[in-house]
């Protein structure tokens, strides 16, 4: 059973998220998908699992985690390639199969029991530079702008739900799991899962796919530096200065990826 400060942590983690996603879904409507694509990419899922390993279990378990996330991660980027591509022929059809596609790889990941942080970091390296190619050479994505919209707190608060309960989720598989399970949970694309079905409903498909290639460049660029920064940085500066280090690492990057996906 479930203690009652790890209940406390998990509702934290929900209010967090469902505040994260809400924000950035009023943000991409209005501001157009560059904006919101970076800031949906940016850490966030990755970046509470790690923490609340960390406050749950110790720093070594939060460490251990991030062993095999940049390859995880670079797994739900590759999500986001092949949402871009299938969504062609429908929304459903699109995150279907991006879903399955993850869920395959991901468990292929879980079962091949890497431990080794150069090998699965030089892994995603490698995959994010084939899906960083394939969304500036080969994929023709829509140009989609945002529009102001007014939004009641019910209407805000109606489509964090659904993504609070993915990053609680996720959050709970990574406390409950080993620290492979961990690292893979901590990479779940529960933020990026959730803003494509939002976004979906409010600016249809085609803007869900324009808004891929931002949450891509702003993945690479920011979660998987967050990811290595708090695996060098938890064991020496420790939890709190070690979070703190890494989003001030992450904001440049951040703003870097912007430009980039301009």
């Amino acid at each position: 059973m479930l203690d009652a400060l790890l209940l406390i942590r998990l509702v934290l983690a929900f209010a967090v998220g469902a505040i994260w996603v809400s924000a950035i879904t009023i943000i991409a409507d209005k501001k157009g998908p560059v904006v919101g694509g970076v800031l949906g990419g940016f850490p966030s899922t990755g970046a509470f699992s790690f923490l609340f390993i960390a406050i749950n279990q110790s720093t070594e378990a939060a460490v251990n985690a991030t062993i095999v996330f940049p390859l995880a991660f670079s797994i739900t980027n590759a999500f986001l390639l092949s949402y871009a591509y299938f969504s062609k022929k429908g929304f459903k059809k699109g995150l279907s199969i991006s879903l399955l596609t993850w869920f395959i790889a991901s468990t292929l990941i879980v079962a091949s029991n890497i431990q080794n942080y150069a090998i699965a970091l030089g892994s995603g390296a490698l995959i994010s530079i084939v899906i960083y190619h394939m969304f500036t050479r080969k994929l023709k994505l829509p140009n989609c702008t945002g529009e102001r919209k007014n939004y009641g707190f019910s209407g805000v608060l109606l489509r964090g739900i659904g993504a609070g309960a993915l990053v609680s989720a996720s959050v709970l598989l990574s406390q409950i799991g080993s620290p492979l399970l961990g690292g893979v949970a901590a990479a779940l694309p529960a933020v990026f899962t959730s803003t494509l079905i939002i976004l979906n409903k409010l600016k249809g498909t085609e803007f869900t796919r324009s808004i891929t290639k931002p949450l891509v460049f702003s993945g690479i660029f920011t979660v998987i530096p967050y990811s290595i920064t708090v695996h060098y940085l938890y064991p020496t500066a420790g939890i709190w200065l070690g979070t703190l280090f890494s989003y001030m690492l992450a904001i440049p990057l951040a703003a870097l990826s912007y430009y980039i996906a301009k």
